[in-house]
């Protein structure tokens, strides 16, 4: 997994939060890929991660640093078609 693509900004998402989804998301896309568990398995687990809200850091002076909007959601958004694609 690549997060040196993910950019640090003041706010934005949660670092946590944003490795536990691209991570479920792997471990999905390495499963559709093996082959080895039914698709419709997969469709479901897979619906639940796409669920999983991305929790955001505080802003403002005293607010931390997380992984910038725009690029955690493109990064996720190829996962999912990546793993969309291998269900087909």
């Amino acid at each position: 997994m690549r997060t040196d693509i993910l950019r640090e900004v003041k706010g934005g998402f949660k670092k946590v939060s944003v490795l536990t989804k691209i991570d479920a998301l792997n471990a999905l896309l390495s499963m559709a890929e093996s082959g080895d568990i039914l698709p419709d398995m997969i469709r479901a687990e897979f619906e639940k991660v796409r669920n999983i809200e991305l929790e955001r850091e505080k802003g403002g002076f005293f607010g931390g640093r997380g992984f910038a909007e725009e690029d955690t959601l493109e990064y996720i958004a190829k996962l999912e078609e990546q793993i969309e694609d291998k269900l087909r």
